[in-house]
C-alpha cells in the first residue's frame, strides 16, 4: 500500500498528540525494540526530540534517507521533525530520552551554547569510560523519571541538561574546529531557522521573514553566515530540498503535489531547482533510492 505521507508518531506505535511544554521521558531501547522485532520503520515526531545511548548490540539509524551503522557504546542525536529509523541487532539495549521540543528549545535559549548538540542527526562514537559516564546519567535520570519524589521535574531537567552537556563535550572532542556559536547572531539564526520551519511551504521571501524577526535582511543574513556559514536563502531552499526529499522517499505523492507541498507553486520550477541541487530529477530521485533501498 502506498502511503500519502511520513508517518507520524507521539511515541513509536503511538498516536500523535499535545505534548506537554516539559515532557520528559525516559525507557529502554529493549522494552519498546522488541515489541516490533527491532526494527523501527522510518517515521517522525512533530514536537519530540530523541537522545538514544546505546551500552549494548548495535545497527544501523537511518536518518533523512542516510544510513550510519553504530556499536554498543554509542550516543545518537535525533532532533525535531528528522525521519529516522533503527534496525537493531536482536539484544540491543540502553536507554531512549524523549524530551519535547518546548523544553529542548527554552534550554537551549538560555544555554545558547548548547545548540550544537541539539542541531543535526548523528550517532557518535563513545570510549568506554565516556559510555560508563553517560550510563550513569542516564539512570540518575530513568530513576528519576520512574520516581515520585519532590522535585521530580526540575531534578529531571538538571540531569537532561548534564547529559547534553557531556553530549556536546563529546562532539567537540570528535570535531574540535567545530564553531561554538553563543551569541546575538547565533540567537537570531535559531530564530530564523525556527519561523522557517513553521513557514518554508508558503511563499514567504528572506526579506519577510527579516521583518516578522524585526531586523533587516542584511542583519539577518550577517547572523546566518556568521552562525551557520550559510546565507539566509540558502537555509531556506534547504529545508525546502529536505523536505522534497523525504516526500519522495517516504510518500507516492506526485511531483505536482510536493512541489506544492514545498512551497513551490509551479512543479517545473521546482523540478529545475531539485535538479540543479541533486543532479537529478525528482522521478529520477525517486526510482534511483528505490532501487538503493531494494538492492
Amino acid at each position: 500500500m502506498v502511503r500519502r505521507g511520513i508517518p507520524q508518531y507521539f511515541l513509536y506505535g503511538e498516536t500523535t498528540h499535545d505534548v506537554d511544554e516539559r515532557f520528559l521521558h525516559v525507557e529502554s531501547i529493549a522494552e519498546r525494540s522488541r515489541l516490533h522485532d527491532w526494527t523501527i520503520r522510518p517515521h517522525a515526531h512533530q514536537d519530540l526530540h530523541h537522545l538514544l545511548l546505546v551500552v549494548r548490540g548495535g545497527g544501523v539509524f537511518y536518518a533523512e534517507g542516510e544510513s550510519n551503522r553504530f556499536g554498543h557504546t554509542s550516543l545518537i542525536s535525533v532532533p525535531l521533525a528528522c525521519v529516522h529509523g533503527f534496525d537493531f541487532k536482536p539484544g540491543t539495549d540502553g536507554w531512549i530520552l524523549t524530551a519535547s521540543g518546548a523544553l529542548i528549545e527554552r534550554i537551549a535559549r538560555e544555554n545558547p551554547e548548547l545548540r550544537p548538540a541539539l542541531s543535526d542527526a548523528n550517532a557518535l562514537p563513545l570510549p568506554v569510560d565516556a559510555s560508563t559516564a553517560f550510563a550513569d546519567k542516564f539512570e540518575s535520570l530513568m530513576l528519576e523519571f520512574r520516581g515520585n519524589l519532590p522535585g521530580r521535574r526540575t531534578a529531571a531537567e538538571a540531569l537532561l541538561i548534564g547529559i547534553l552537556v557531556a553530549t556536546l563535550r563529546r562532539r567537540l572532542q570528535l570535531s574540535p574546529d567545530t564553531e561554538r556559536n553563543t551569541g546575538a547572531d547565533s540567537v537570531l539564526a535559531s530564530k530564523y531557522r525556527a519561523l522557517v520551519e513553521e513557514h518554508f511551504r508558503s511563499s514567504l521571501k528572506v526579506a519577510d521573514y527579516a521583518r516578522r524577526l524585526c531586523v533587516s535582511s542584511e542583519r539577518l543574513r550577517q547572523a546566518c553566515v556568521r552562525s551557520t556559514a550559510s546565507s539566509p536563502l540558502a537555509l531556506l531552499n534547504a529545508r525546502r530540498l529536505l523536505e522534497a526529499k523525504r516526500t519522495l522517499l517516504y510518500t507516492g505523492m506526485s511531483v505536482g503535489m510536493i512541489a506544492e507541498a514545498c512551497g513551490f507553486p509551479d512543479p517545473a520550477y521546482f523540478s529545475r531547482f531539485f535538479a540543479q541541487r541533486t543532479g537529478l530529477s525528482p522521478v529520477a530521485y525517486r526510482q534511483k533510492q528505490q532501487r538503493t533501498a531494494q538492492g
